[in-house]
């Protein structure tokens, strides 16, 4: 792989901060909506842009030292920081909706804890097992594309049932983006390459953060602080 440049390493920052700003309408969003699940979402999203920034952080002191100084715990960082980031979100989500349909939810941080802990024992035993394989990164990333995309999914469908068509369609493109991305880190990584996936990165995030600060304020103006009365006043 080629060295890695000083501004392809600062642009790496721009989509963590435009999936920061755009998890925080998110969290905002689920808080207003069920502060014991905005809970829930707030840790997932510090998790997760805490990987972000890791992955980040890892190329910019690969910059920094044409690629002498290799700091892979900052590298691994991000899959193992995002899979439980994502899946508390995805988890908040979920329950939010459900929530405001008056279905049944569950408890609010059991069930993603389970699956978090099922999900790194798993990781764990395949890195005991193949301490020479990406088999145990590989899980992670998995389990954080579909939580990503579960996400993705449920706040498109909140959009277009709220009559967000803008919104909606900018969380599509959000969500193509991140299955672009997720196949084209299987190919020769050249730094041509890396700024195309850093450019379409960056749009990505740039057009979430966009849709998620448009919905919450709509849930902001349209729903009410109490849960029960948002419940009966509002369907997704």
């Amino acid at each position: 792989m080629e060295t890695y440049t000083l501004s392809l390493a600062l642009v790496d920052f721009l989509p963590v901060l435009f999936a920061a700003i755009g998890l925080y309408f998110v969290v905002r969003m689920v808080a207003h909506i069920n502060p014991h699940q905005g809970r829930v979402a707030a840790v997932g999203v510090l998790l997760t842009v805490a990987g972000g920034l890791s992955k980040a952080s890892w190329k910019l002191v690969m910059a920094l030292s044409q690629s002498q100084v290799n700091l892979t715990l900052l590298d691994d960082a991000l899959f193992v920081l995002m899979a439980p980031g994502y899946t508390l979100i995805a988890w908040s989500v979920w329950q939010t909706s459900r929530m405001v349909r008056q279905q049944k939810t569950f408890h609010a941080w059991l069930p993603p804890a389970t699956l978090i802990a099922l999900t790194f024992a798993g990781s764990i035993a395949l890195y005991i097992a193949y301490p020479s394989s990406p088999a145990w990164e590989r899980l992670l990333l998995s389990v954080m594309v579909l939580a990503t995309t579960v996400t993705g999914v449920l706040l498109i469908i909140f959009a277009f049932r709220q009559n967000l068509p803008l919104a909606g369609w900018l969380l599509i493109l959000n969500l193509i983006g991140v299955f672009v991305l997720n196949g084209m880190a299987r190919m020769e990584q050249t730094i041509a390459l890396q700024w195309f996936e850093q450019s379409i990165n960056a749009i990505s995030w740039l057009v979430f953060w966009f849709a998620t600060s448009k919905m919450y304020q709509y849930v902001r103006n349209n729903f009410g602080t109490d849960p029960v009365r948002t419940a009966q006043a509002v369907s997704i």
